[in-house]
């Protein structure tokens, strides 16, 4: 278990590797609050079976944990970074 220090602290005790993967679960949560927040309007809509980018399948998973979703993974990272790059 991690002492109390370590968790008002965390990026003092964190190796780099963690910190990497700190950050990319923060972006991750932050992109699905973000998608959450924008289909707040219906919690019921349909998600995508297929990709409208790369036509891959979208895991069962990811349809329920995002309703709306239409794109696969890969596909939402790729557009996700291509954005970060343009700001």
């Amino acid at each position: 278990m991690k002492g109390l220090e370590t968790l008002l602290n965390p990026d003092e005790h964190m190796s780099e590797d963690d910190k990497g993967l700190h950050a990319e679960q923060f972006t991750t949560d932050l992109a699905l609050l973000q998608h959450r927040q924008a289909h707040a309007i219906d919690p019921d809509a349909v998600s995508a079976e297929w990709c409208d980018e790369c036509g891959a399948e979208i895991p069962e998973l990811r349809r329920q944990a995002l309703p709306g979703v239409r794109t696969c993974v890969d596909c939402a990272r790729e557009a996700e970074l291509k954005d970060r790059s343009h700001r």
